[in-house]
């Protein structure tokens, strides 16, 4: 069989959207995300800066996305969609549904469900999303079997041939390049063609030879005893609990939790907990707006010194509380 990629020509239909965008907050960065529901929790300390490169048509929507903090990103992918993600060149490996991917793995997202993911800071990735009925028309139009509904369900990295990811990046790196200065010109064809054509016909050669999913090595005890942490935590994230009750609730020591937190969050238990806490203030004041009584929404996490929660805030996400209600209530 030949599994050399050949130029396709399967129908296509308008329009075509290209977006580049520099974001510096998680909010503007999930609303410019159309189609993902996302509930990220930043990780680490600093000022978000995130690039989002947006192309779509009704049968495909590609995304590139790169940003400087480090993020547990939970959410779902658009509906009625296979999705897949490919991790940049520059990024060695991600968590990936409790698990580690490599940056040669094809991750495939669960089209039903949520994905869970865990990114250290300078990250890059695509992810590609195509209708189960477009990418049956460019296997046929290949002559090659490949049965796609297995890929609903995802939750999973593919071991494939690292010489064939690296041709898709190539592709979808190409593809970003052109993408917002062609259309800006109205000379969508090539996007279209890149698109709808050569991006899905090289991710069917790749499906067509039936990877292997690869095992997400993480010791599974430390799993286990984090996701324990994490659902009490997730309990009691407003009282605030203690870090030694955290370890009673995952039955571990604080030396074994200490250490798996930071195998699959790069934080500590005590951080990832603030975290947690500083982010529901965050939403807090986002869902509110302008109208947002500050100390109230701090008092609902557990924080009542408000110049050092000001300061904690303000070292997690580079602003301080007054200011996110501000930018939330726009000019």
């Amino acid at each position: 069989m030949n599994t050399e990629p050949r130029s396709t020509a399967v129908p296509s239909s308008p329009p075509i959207h290209a977006a580049q965008l520099r974001l510096g907050s998680f909010d503007d960065f999930a609303e410019a995300t159309g189609g993902w529901d996302l509930d990220w929790r930043q990780l680490d300390r600093g000022r978000l800066t995130a690039d989002l490169l947006h192309v779509a048509s009704p049968d495909a929507s590609i995304f590139r996305v790169a940003f400087n903090r480090s993020f547990l990103q939970r959410g779902g992918s658009p509906e009625g969609m296979l999705t897949f993600g490919l991790l940049g060149e520059s990024v060695d490996e991600i968590g990936w549904y409790r698990g580690k991917a490599a940056a040669d793995n094809l991750l495939v997202f669960d089209s039903g469900g949520e994905y869970e993911s865990v990114s250290l800071p300078d990250f890059d990735a695509h992810t590609l999303s195509f209708s189960e009925e477009h990418l049956d028309r460019v296997a046929a139009h290949l002559d090659l079997p490949v049965i796609l509904s297995p890929y609903r369900q995802g939750g999973y990295a593919l071991h494939t041939d690292p010489a064939a990811v690296r041709n898709l990046r190539f592709r979808l790196e190409g593809l970003g390049r052109a993408a917002a200065r062609a259309t800006e010109k109205g000379d969508t064809d090539w996007i279209r063609h890149e698109l709808e054509n050569e991006i899905p016909a090289r991710l069917i050669h790749i499906l067509a030879t039936k990877p292997r999913a690869t095992s997400l090595t993480v010791d599974r005890p430390r799993v286990l005893a984090v996701q324990k942490a994490r659902d009490y935590i997730d309990a009691h994230v407003n009282e605030p609990p203690t870090i030694q009750e955290v370890c009673q609730a995952a039955g571990v020591s604080w030396r074994t939790l200490d250490y798996a937190f930071r195998e699959l969050f790069g934080v500590t238990p005590k951080r990832y907990l603030q975290a947690m806490r500083l982010d529901g203030v965050r939403r807090g004041l986002h869902r509110r707006g302008p109208s947002a009584k500050i100390s109230d929404i701090a008092n609902d996490w557990g924080f009542w010194h408000m110049g050092q929660f000001a300061a904690d805030y303000r070292r997690q996400f580079g602003e301080l509380p007054s200011e996110t209600t501000r930018r939330v209530g726009g000019p």
